[in-house]
């Protein structure tokens, strides 16, 4: 196997120390443990930092000290919060396959118990360790490329089984075989085709994709692949069409996917087949993330982050919400997190009635906007999407000062914010969400905090 770099993160009391040391033994690569170069550092002990400096001066330290690790091969082991700080999982997995070695509550405290190290939250060692599990987990999760578990194996033996996965394949190559023959079969890009034609003899990249039917709009494969390029990830990005989410889930196991994206018509569809489902998201009732790790699938919403973050300093009461279904739950949650009132237009009307059950909100026809007089109005409906010159309200329902915010982004100035500027609005275009909402996910998916401004440029 060929050197690479090996970040170990977890809860302490996981065997980051003691596994990094075997990992370091059976590479013959150098072991680095962050909280030793802390130590290091400072002159002092851990708890004399925390003592002096407190939990933020000690972050500072180690944010400092993981900024200064070469980027070459090695084995690092990392401490628990370390990815509490965006930069630092940005640093750390630079170029690198990260594990989480993960271990339950009651393994951590009879390991941790008798240590000396400070309490981050002032409750008994069980408490603080339940807590903060349950705080950190989800970071753990969207960093981590693979899991462990080290509740029941030695040392040495959880370093095996990573040295098993690193050299024999993150995937099996038949299963990754017959997931990217279906998908060499559907209408993707011929270029796209003999790419997954090679990767389908690999079993060392991670996959990611888009999920729905069809998919073949989205222009999220180009950005995410630009993006694992900047951070040197071992991964690819492609379009998974496919009909039936029930049916593409239970053939993933085996085929190293990491991630996905969701987009219509299953946003709703695939709830009833995840493990896990966000609190946003079952609200909204709409899924549009998913990440895999190892048999478990965990589901997201980012489409209400994609228009809450535009959104920043709008005022006013009222939002018209244009449609009802993934994105137009997905705007009447962020709106309301705005603090404005949500008004729900959809020309079938039970469709309009079924979500705004959930929320509360007022209902009508797109004809009736005239009679609300929005601040706001967002179209979540795919007129004006491709070369559609509709608009989905009366002309005359634009008024001078409202904020129109168009969630189509293919065209970038669709008929309905060419009338909006026409008429005196403010317009947001929806590439706005599409970057946000991309932004989040890719935090949610790789760990990482991507600039808002390298979407941006992405996308241009």
């Amino acid at each position: 196997m060929a050197k690479r770099r090996i970040v170990l993160i977890g809860y302490r009391g996981s065997g980051k120390s003691t596994v990094g040391m075997a990992l370091s033994r059976l590479t013959g690569q150098g072991f680095i443990d962050t909280d030793q170069l802390i130590e290091e550092a400072a002159g002092k002990t851990i708890p004399k930092i925390f003592e002096s400096e407190g939990e933020a001066g000690f972050r500072e330290l180690e944010q400092h000290v993981i900024a200064r690790i070469p980027s070459g091969a090695g084995i690092i082991s990392t401490g628990g919060g370390a990815i509490t700080r965006p930069d630092n999982i940005r640093l750390l997995r630079m170029n690198s396959i990260v594990v989480l070695l993960n271990s339950g509550p009651e393994v951590i405290h009879k390991r941790i118990n008798k240590t000396d190290r400070p309490s981050l939250t002032g409750l008994s060692p069980r408490d603080e360790i339940n807590q903060v599990l349950n705080e950190r987990m989800p970071l753990y999760r969207s960093a981590a490329d693979i899991v462990i578990d080290t509740g029941s194996t030695t040392p040495d033996e959880a370093a095996a089984r990573i040295m098993n996965i690193l050299e024999n394949g993150i995937c099996d190559k038949e299963s990754r075989s017959r997931l990217l023959s279906h998908v060499i079969n559907t209408p993707v890009p011929q270029s796209e085709k003999n790419l997954l034609k090679k990767l389908s003899g690999f079993n060392d990249t991670f996959l990611y994709g888009i999920l729905g039917y069809s998919s073949l709009h989205s222009k999220s494969p180009g950005i995410y692949n630009r993006l694992f390029a900047d951070y040197g990830m071992p991964a690819h990005y492609t379009w998974f069409e496919h009909k039936n989410p029930e049916e593409f889930l239970a053939s993933l196991p085996g085929t190293g996917v990491r991630g996905l994206s969701v987009t219509i018509p299953h946003k709703e569809a695939i709830i009833p087949f995840l493990d896990e489902v966000k609190h946003d998201a079952e609200s909204i009732g709409a899924v549009n993330t998913v990440l895999l790790q190892g048999d478990r699938k965990f589901g997201f919403n980012t489409d209400w982050m994609g228009i809450y973050r535009p959104l920043e300093g709008a005022e006013g009461d009222r939002a018209v919400i244009l449609g009802a279904g993934g994105a137009a739950a997905a705007a009447v949650y962020a709106v309301s997190m705005r603090g404005f009132t949500p008004v729900i237009l959809n020309r079938t009307p039970d469709r309009a009635k079924h979500l705004a059950r959930k929320t509360g909100a007022e209902t009508g026809d797109p004809g009736d906007i005239g009679k609300f007089h929005p601040d706001l109005l967002i179209n979540a409906t795919p007129v004006g999407m491709g070369s559609d010159p509709g608009i989905p309200v009366p002309v005359s329902a634009l008024k001078p000062g409202m904020k129109v915010f168009d969630l189509v982004y293919t065209p970038r100035d669709t008929p309905l914010l060419k009338a909006a500027l026409a008429a005196g609005c403010f317009v947001i275009p929806g590439t706005e969400m599409f970057i946000h909402q991309l932004a989040e996910q890719f935090r949610i998916l790789t760990g990482i905090d991507t600039p808002v401004l390298r979407i941006r440029e992405l996308l241009a």
